[in-house]
């Protein structure tokens, strides 16, 4: 019985620890793998559109390139992601971000995580939306 307790106990407070761990998220930074995009192009018709429909203007514009696949960008401007390394999607869209699933500093600014994907995700003229590569 003492070991039991013994044991409860001890994955208990590992469970602890790395619940507190997981909490102690550090910002991700600006970096050279980073597609920063603010969303102001007076050619562009921003209602009811998607960040989708605005990545698609743009590439069709010569401005970037892109790869997508299941709803997912997969390449940025020729940087594919891999196994281990992922573009992810940071926003100041206050509506469409969660700090709670990560955040990107940029110019003393945080942005969160977006809550919905490149195809679902609405587009808001003047909102930025930031591709970070990170690898986990």
């Amino acid at each position: 019985m003492k070991k039991l307790v013994t044991l409860i106990t001890a994955v208990l407070a590992a469970a602890l620890l790395v619940t507190f761990a997981a909490c102690d998220k550090k910002p991700v930074t600006v970096d050279e793998n980073t597609v920063f995009l603010t969303a102001t192009d007076s050619s562009f018709d921003f209602n009811d559109k998607t960040l989708l429909d605005y990545l698609e203007y743009l590439k069709q514009d010569g401005q970037i390139d892109f790869e997508i696949s299941d709803g997912m960008v997969t390449s940025f401007n020729g940087k594919k992601q891999t196994t281990n390394s992922y573009w992810m999607l940071y926003t100041d869209d206050a509506e469409h971000a969660n700090e709670a699933w990560g955040t990107l500093q940029h110019d003393g600014k945080t942005y969160g995580s977006a809550t919905l994907g490149v195809g679902e995700l609405p587009i808001k003229e003047g909102c930025n939306y930031i591709w970070s590569y990170q690898t986990f």
